[in-house]
Order: structure tokens, then sequence, then C-alpha cells
């Protein structure tokens, strides 16, 4: 009687292991960012930060935030000492690479047409991400990336590291109806700043909906 329960028990779990999987099968975005696998220990800190956002569920109106939902549920044993940036310099710390983490999220997150709530640039340009598509977080001053599902239906977040490589993408229970299309300007370089702008435009059925400016982000030459 005990093994036929165990039984029942395990088919059940298995059953709704495939039905959720198969839920969540209709991409909305997708965004893959590079890295060296060969520098400090930068590669783990990225590994760890995308195992804890993978799978992580957007229900719809319910405000997503990168520092409560991956960077706090971190312990520091699990990271390792990198390249950061630290006000306007860079510097060694614990945590380097959760930056392009939730740079790759926040660029999947635009792409998908989730409304940003919450979302700071790093102070100088980076290498893996164009700018204006960047978002910087810290473990120490609460600076954080937010934003919101605003559909009718759950989305997931599914983020993998394969080689140098780490993608996001967003997933959903039903197909995307939107198209999505993001500009970044030329920057214009004004004494030691770069100032761009991101505009995110919202197609349906090949029309234009709407057009918005979804941030005006300044970067510190070198």
């Amino acid at each position: 009687m005990i093994k036929i329960f165990r039984k029942t028990i395990f088919l059940l779990i298995l059953l709704n292991a495939v039905c959720f999987a198969d839920e969540f099968k209709y991409k909305w975005s997708s965004y893959t960012t590079y890295f060296r696998q060969d520098i400090d220990e930068r590669d783990n800190n990225i590994k760890v930060a995308a195992r804890y956002l993978d799978g992580k569920i957007l229900i719809p109106k319910i405000i997503f935030s990168f520092n409560d939902e991956v960077t706090d549920k971190i312990s520091e044993d699990e990271l390792g000492t990198a390249s950061t940036i630290v006000g306007d310099k860079r510097v060694l710390g614990i945590g380097g690479g959760l930056c392009q983490v939730s740079s790759t999220l926040y660029a999947a997150a635009l792409y998908a047409g989730l409304s940003i709530v919450e979302r700071k640039s790093h102070s100088e340009l980076i290498s893996y991400i164009p700018p204006g598509l960047d978002a910087t977080v810290s473990m120490n001053d609460g600076v954080d990336l937010k934003f919101y599902n605003p559909y009718g239906c759950n989305l997931i977040i599914k983020a993998s590291v394969e080689g140098g490589s780490l993608t996001v993408a967003i997933y959903g229970t039903k197909p995307r109806v939107r198209d999505i299309k993001i500009l970044v300007s030329k920057p214009v370089k004004k004494e030691q700043f770069l100032y761009t702008t991101t505009t995110r435009t919202v197609f349906s059925s090949g029309k234009e909906l709407f057009s918005e400016i979804v941030s005006m982000d300044k970067y510190l030459t070198q």
C-alpha cells in the first residue's frame, strides 16, 4: 500500500513538472551576452546568479526585484572576487559579474514589453552590452532592477550559461501579440560624458501602437 502511494505521488509530481514545462512554451524575448572565462572569479559569479534567476515566475502586476529574488538570496561564500564598478572606479570586490546578469535580464525585459519600475545605468561604458541596455545592481547600497509583467498571463524567466555566454529568455503561457523594437541613439559626447537615449516602440499586426523613451543615460569616458 505504501509503495503504491509513493508511486502515485511520484507520478503526480512528474506529471505536474511536465505540464508546468509545457505551460510556458511561448518565447517572448531572449538576450545573450558574453564573458571571458579566464578572468578572476567573474564566471563563477555569473553562473551562481543565473542559477538563482532561472525559473522565476512573473505574475501579472507583481513587481519583480532583482535584489530580492537573486542578490539577497546568494550567500557570500558562493561568490568570488572579481572586478566591479564602485562609484566611478573599478575595484576588486565580492560579486563582480552580477551586473552582467541583471543587464542581460533588463534587455530581455525590454524586448518582452515589461514595465520598468527601477533601473540605473553604470557610471561608465561596459563591454558586454550596448549603452542604454545595462542595469547595475548592488549588494550594499540598494541599487536595484525592478519591473513587472503588465499582461494577463504568467511569464517565466529562463537563465542559462553555456561556455562564455549568458542567455536570459522570457516565456509565456500565451503567444506574445505585440512586436517590440528597441533603439539606442548614437552616443553624444559632451565634455567627459557620453549621452544616450533608449526608445521602445510597440507594434501590433504591423501597426505602431506607441513609442516611449525608457531611459536617458550618461556615461563617464576615460
